[in-house]
């Protein structure tokens, strides 16, 4: 999922990784092959690694809107998680790009849930 450096995120990625992280983190059919797992990946939570060049720009705004969408974040309190962990990530028009998202996803396809996955940010 790529997009230019500098810009947002047009709509078809957004949708592309909006899909990933609900399939990532609320799974809704288990596979009829899955066998109990053992106690270390039963320990173990999913995880998705978001990178781009820099660290500081679009894959931060990629995170903070799966923050916003599947965790009810305000686009603040995602920014503000955010830069705890990289400082000088999301530059002010991107943040203004962020305080005007509007969320969309769950209610179109009715997927996620606010506060089961558990998000992380590992820097």
């Amino acid at each position: 999922m790529e997009y230019p450096d500098g810009h947002s995120p047009p709509p078809d990625v957004i949708d592309q990784w909006l899909h990933v992280v609900d399939q990532v983190f609320y799974p809704t059919e288990k596979k009829d092959n899955e066998q109990a797992g053992t106690a270390d990946e039963e320990k173990t939570r999913p995880c998705i690694a978001v990178h781009c060049v820099a660290g500081l720009g679009r894959a931060p705004v990629m995170v903070a809107i799966a923050l916003i969408e599947f965790e009810n974040m305000d686009p603040v309190e995602a920014v503000t998680l955010i830069r705890r962990h990289r400082r000088g990530a999301i530059n002010e028009k991107q943040l203004l790009y962020l305080e005007g998202y509007k969320k969309y996803y769950r209610k179109k396809n009715g997927g996620g849930g606010a506060g089961a996955a558990g998000c992380c940010i590992i820097s």
